[in-house]
């Protein structure tokens, strides 16, 4: 079997001639340890032709995996922005495999699934007319409905008219979604415009730690206790590194509608029930391990120089890597091919 990577998606070796002509990065931040595009369907398709079995690629678009295959499969133009639209929304509805048959959809009561915990994989079905029909395996759990096809194609979609892609623009404002019985849904009313003249890249930079500790209290007044420790931690903080602020939040009070500055937490608080079991969670960032590492070291003395009854202390200290995004011309990107 002939196994083809698709190559030209790193730009790491390049630096910094060429990426920082597209993104301008702090002095602090002069580290990257990657530097990578969002390449399209064109290397695949392209290996595909010349015999690959299978294709391996670097950073690509979730879509143009399968625009690659479909291209290849039933011929269709690249430029052919319809078809282009067509082959890009089934990428786009596989690209999260079950997602599609009930995963990311079950909502107990509202959206109930059948067998959630055996759910079938999807299966598109693309004619040469360009007729989509989205289908799963049979004898799994799962369902494929209007909704949840519905659903997976807004799916990180930030606007519906404007789907930016490296292969096309898709405009789902027309898009028709119509069961057509036994976990089978049909997909039409997709455009598809020019493709943009620039690519997505992104850098991974070096430069920060991040550090998170967590303990518990449990019992009777247990959010009293763990607000308690919160405002231990505040103070120790603002005395031991000034102008660091934390995130700290409650967790069975206030987590993931926490905001940075507690406003969200300060209102439950107000408003808590009575509840048994509270895990205060500290989360921040900052260029010296060594002040975070002293942080996260106060969280652990609050086992006997904090509130009562405080346990199941967790620490964990690891480097951050941040990320940017910038574009780039497509013209200076050029993907090869690697066989083995």
């Amino acid at each position: 079997m002939k196994i083809a990577c698709v190559l030209g998606d790193d730009l790491l070796e390049q630096k910094p001639a060429r990426y920082d002509r597209w993104l301008s990065l702090a002095p602090a931040e002069h580290d990257p340890v990657s530097v990578n595009v969002y390449t399209g369907a064109d290397g695949i398709a392209t290996a595909l032709a010349e015999g690959a079995g299978v294709v391996l690629c670097g950073r690509v678009a979730d879509p143009s995996l399968a625009v690659g295959a479909i291209r290849h499969g039933l011929g269709w133009a690249a430029d052919d922005w319809q078809k282009m639209a067509v082959a890009t929304a089934a990428g786009h509805l596989l690209e999260c495999c079950t997602q599609v048959t009930g995963g990311y959809f079950a909502h107990p009561g509202m959206k109930d699934v059948p067998d959630p915990a055996n759910l079938g994989c999807p299966i598109a079905e693309i004619h040469e007319n360009g007729r989509l029909i989205l289908g799963k395996t049979r004898h799994c759990g799962g369902w494929v409905s209007e909704q949840t096809v519905k659903e997976q194609l807004l799916y990180e979609v930030h606007d519906p008219q404007r789907y930016l892609t490296p292969d096309v623009v898709l405009d789902l404002g027309q898009a028709q979604v119509r069961a057509l019985g036994d976990d089978r849904v049909e997909i039409s009313g997709l455009l598809g415009h020019p493709r943009p003249d620039t690519l997505k890249g992104l850098v991974g930079v070096r430069g920060l730690w991040f550090g998170e500790a967590e303990i518990s209290y449990a019992g009777p007044g247990a959010v009293a206790r763990a607000a308690l420790a919160r405002e231990i931690l505040l103070q120790r903080f603002d005395r031991l590194a000034p102008g660091v602020q934390p995130w700290i939040d409650l967790s069975g009070i206030a987590s993931l509608f926490n905001d940075h500055d507690g406003r969200y937490l300060q209102q439950r608080l107000a408003q808590a029930p009575a509840l048994d079991d509270v895990r205060v969670r500290v989360g921040l960032t900052h260029s010296q391990r060594s002040l975070v590492e002293a942080l996260l070291a106060e969280v652990e003395s609050l086992y006997t120089n904090g509130p009562a009854g405080g346990g199941g202390v967790r620490r964990h200290l690891s480097e951050a890597v941040t990320t940017r995004s910038f574009l780039l011309p497509r013209s200076e990107i050029h993907t090869t091919l690697e066989w083995h």
